[in-house]
């Protein structure tokens, strides 16, 4: 009992120590939720919905992680800054974090007027971190965090386009492989290619009649090689060993991951031929993914530290040097003999930190909520969606045109079940003038944006990546804005079939709140179709299209307010370049002050400076030709070889005398994830 209270009143002093630190970091997880929470609350959805994305789950663990392990190295950059003097151009840091912020803020507000504002929302969350580090802390300390920010880039989601292109193409190598290993086992299949992507076929004599396998994109393993990329680039940043053999884990990787699966494959074609295609489908498909990436993890920890000799979990170890427990005693941050961090000051942020987090928290909640850049228009009325949907209940979400008589034609059942939507509704829109085209209108409704596929998927990409022929002569694809505010873009996409009919497409991606059983958010695809036998003029088809699509946009009324800023992409687009080339010209500006002030201080250092400070100066020009980061015994030992003995303090008196003349620069190096402080030689 006694235990469990010391323990508990330690628990309560580490805490009561720590308030500082933990409420900063809830402030800046704050400030990133204001900024990116509907973007984070889709892509977590699109992660539980969809298998491709599931990788995006293991992203905020990782980088997690790696951010703890800078933890130190943090804290000894931002107590080192508090060792240096001030600088005479102040604020720097905190301008090039207020740019780099802009430049996310710019990224995220073009996205949102493309076709897909999600992945460029994400995208640009990186680097709206960094800019939110160098505000806080500085450069030295954005360094320091740069790896696990960018790791942040792994919760972009991947093109769907791109994943049904290399799946095809893998899923074909596999189908080959397996099928030869297959007849190797002494197995009754058959290899069919008549016709697209090859298929195949077992002969169960046992259970009568035969089975069919076809090695569809979840089956190829490539969602499988997503997570092994996210996982191997996690390895690499926390092994040791050089690069190149650390680049080894890619290709091995990938040949352990290809193995498997076909490995799988071949399984279940077993499973299926000596129990039966329902248990090898329903029990054994539904868990072999699983089991597939658990074992790849695993082997390729063991190839990675037996085979190639990567040390990958390594404890860091630190060897304290005679004088550490003496400087840490005399409440010295660093050790003055090794370098060492000894991390003796309390807990606290400083009040300044904590005034710009706050000040950054309130910026980002203004401009969040007063500029209009939403992933997906919110519509304003609730709409009913489920079983009870029919012809007289759901023809209100669409406005009726001046011309044309608007019908409800039906509800697709089995279609909405294949592709796992909520409903899938088809409208037309029937001209009075019948020399004006029927338009004809698609709504899709579904819990996943994934399950509302492009069209292009399904006439193009999905058939080139299994080997077959495109669907459809495409005559036409582009983007197209149909409405301004907020910003809506739609994809117009015109082509040929071969049954010889022309069909004209405009589709796009809104976002609304359904009625079920209660009233849910839900993604929607809007698609207004013209078709038509004769080679008419395109363009006024076009055009007609636009013209509807504008009105439907505008009469679902998007849930948000007028933007109090409000800026065109051409607009966008050279404010961000501006910003670009602002940040470029500062740290150019800021290297050439510094050179040459460095250089005019040489001059009146040679004329001016005492002997002893020459030779201090000529041993870490030596030094540096060796090594540019010198730690302060190896100076010492320099010196003593050139017959010149100097106590520990007087020789960092000296060097902090040269590093007012710019000729060294105090910094902090990782060893093992150990902060260590060296000097820097300028020459």
């Amino acid at each position: 009992m006694l235990k469990i209270r010391a323990l508990a009143v330690q628990s309560f002093r580490t805490l009561k120590e720590s308030y500082s630190y933990i409420l900063s970091a809830v402030l800046i997880f704050a400030t990133i939720f204001i900024v990116y929470g509907n973007d984070l609350q889709m892509l977590v959805n699109e992660a539980l919905s969809n298998e491709a994305f599931t990788h995006i789950l293991l992203v905020p663990f990782f980088a997690g992680f790696l951010y703890y392990l800078k933890i130190k190295m943090v804290k000894a950059s931002v107590f080192l800054e508090k060792l240096r003097k001030k600088a005479k151009v102040k604020h720097i840091n905190e301008l090039m974090g207020v740019i780099i912020c802009l430049i996310a803020f710019l990224i995220y507000w073009y996205g949102s007027h493309t076709f897909y504002p999600l992945r460029h929302h994400i995208f640009s969350l990186p680097i709206f971190a960094i800019g939110v580090i160098l505000i806080i802390f500085n450069l030295k300390t954005a360094v320091i965090l740069l790896l696990p920010t960018l790791f942040l880039f792994f919760l972009v989601p991947p093109p769907m386009e791109f994943l049904y292109s290399v799946g095809g193409f893998v899923a074909n190598f596999e189908t080959q492989i397996v099928y030869v290993l297959s007849k190797a086992f002494g197995l009754p299949v058959q290899l069919s290619s008549t016709y697209g992507p090859p298929i195949i076929q077992l002969t169960t004599t046992s259970y009568g009649g035969s089975a069919h396998f076809a090695v569809d994109l979840p089956c190829s393993g490539v969602y499988s090689l997503i997570t092994f990329v996210v996982f191997a680039t996690f390895l690499i940043a926390i092994s040791k060993a050089s690069i190149a053999r650390r680049l080894l884990i890619f290709p091995v990787g990938f040949l352990t991951f290809e193995a498997l699966n076909i490995a799988r494959i071949v399984s279940i074609i077993s499973i299926a031929y000596f129990l039966g295609e329902e248990i090898a489908m329903v029990f054994f498909h539904s868990a072999a993914g699983l089991i597939l990436t658990f074992v790849g993890m695993l082997l390729i920890l063991i190839v990675s530290e037996k085979i190639l000799k990567i040390q990958v979990f390594s404890k860091p170890q630190h060897n304290l040097c005679p004088k550490c427990n003496t400087n840490r005693r005399s409440g010295e941050i660093f050790c003055s003999s090794c370098g060492g961090f000894l991390d003796t000051l309390q807990n606290r942020v400083s009040p300044k930190t904590l005034a710009k987090i706050l000040l950054l928290l309130s910026a980002c909640t203004l401009l969040t909520f007063s500029i209009n850049a939403p992933t997906f228009a919110i519509a304003k009325d609730s709409i009913k969606v489920g079983p009870t949907v029919t012809p007289e209940n759901s023809i209100d979400i669409l406005p009726e045109v001046e011309g044309y008589r608007l019908s409800f034609l039906y509800r697709d059942i089995n279609y909405e079940r294949v592709a796992g939507q909520d409903a899938a509704l088809v409208y037309a829109y029937f001209p009075v003038n019948y020399s004006n085209p029927t338009i004809f209108v698609s709504i899709n409704v579904a819990s996943s944006l994934s399950n509302l596929h492009s069209w292009e998927v399904c006439l193009i990409t999905w058939q080139t990546a299994h080997g077959r022929y495109p669907l459809v002569d495409v005559l036409s694809s582009e983007e197209k804005q149909i409405l301004e505010e907020p910003p809506i873009i739609a994809r117009y996409l015109a082509f040929k079939t071969p049954q010889n009919y022309t069909q004209l497409t405009l589709y796009w991606f809104e976002r609304a709140p359904f009625e079920t059983v209660i009233v849910e958010f839900k993604y929607v695809r809007i698609s207004l179709i013209i078709i038509t036998y004769e080679n008419s003029n395109y363009d006024e088809f076009k055009d007609e299209l636009l013209n509807f699509g504008e009105k439907i946009a505008s009469y679902w009324e998007p849930l948000k307010t007028q933007s109090l800023i409000s800026l065109g992409v051409s607009a966008l687009q050279l404010l961000l370049i501006f910003s670009i080339a602002l940040t470029l010209f500062i740290k150019i500006s800021q290297y050439i002050y510094e050179t040459t002030k460095r250089r005019r201080n040489l001059k009146i250092f040679r004329r001016t400076a005492s002997k002893e400070d020459k030779l201090i100066l000529d041993v870490l020009s030596e030094l540096a030709k060796e090594n540019r980061s010198i730690g302060t015994k190896e100076i010492a030992n320099a010196l003593r070889r050139k017959g010149k003995f100097m106590k520990t303090s007087r020789l960092i008196e000296k060097l902090e005398y040269l590093e007012e003349y710019g000729f060294v620069k105090r910094e902090v190096v990782s060893v093992d994830n150990i902060p260590r402080l060296i000097w820097k030689f300028y020459s």
